[in-house]
């Protein structure tokens, strides 16, 4: 199994078509929120294109999309996404996930979430930073932002492979066309 994770397009149709030559073979992809809008606080992204970009997303059939705090009713409506969803549990032969935006929930309720439904790992998106940590004996990962990085953190996104008993976690360098951090068990 081949989970894409992608957060944080923006609605940069630029950097969403960098990440695609990673995704396009992935079982199933996770956006984590904040896809067409790029928000008050973030200048646009290159390659802007929320109507391009929507028209893109709302055809991948096997997709979890968690709503982010930049995601308005008109995004939902556009992506064919008929109630926001702030996270989402799902189960990967024997690994639990906890997917959320990382807003609402914020960090600290997602993780006392996580604990709840008895998963391992904690993935959100939000800060534009990509991280790997363990806490409060969880994995929490972030797989940055595809299209506005922040603190010096690469355009990225997160391929997880998930074998029998083994799983790979690959932080991808979009613009570099390069994995800069493996992960694996």
């Amino acid at each position: 199994m081949k989970l894409g994770i992608i957060s944080d397009t923006h609605g940069s149709l630029f950097y969403f078509e960098k990440a695609l030559n990673y995704l396009k073979d992935a079982d199933r992809i996770i956006h984590l929120g904040d896809y067409l809008y790029h928000g008050p606080r973030n200048p646009l992204p290159k390659g802007y294109d929320p109507m391009k970009l929507s028209e893109i997303l709302k055809n991948f059939k096997k997709r979890t999309f968690i709503t982010g705090n930049c995601d308005s009713p008109i995004d939902l409506k556009l992506l064919n996404i008929p109630e926001p969803t702030p996270y989402s549990i799902e189960s990967y032969g024997p690994y639990n996930f906890f997917f959320t935006h990382g807003w609402d929930p914020n960090l600290e309720d997602s993780i006392s979430l996580t604990k709840k439904y008895k998963c391992q790992y904690l993935i959100h998106g939000h800060t534009h930073i990509s991280k790997y940590e363990e806490q409060s004996g969880i994995i929490i990962i972030n797989p940055g932002s595809v299209s506005i990085p922040k603190e010096n953190t690469p355009h990225s996104i997160l391929i997880i492979d998930i074998l029998e008993n083994k799983i790979n976690f690959k932080f991808i360098d979009i613009l570099k066309d390069e994995i800069y951090k493996h992960i694996y068990y």
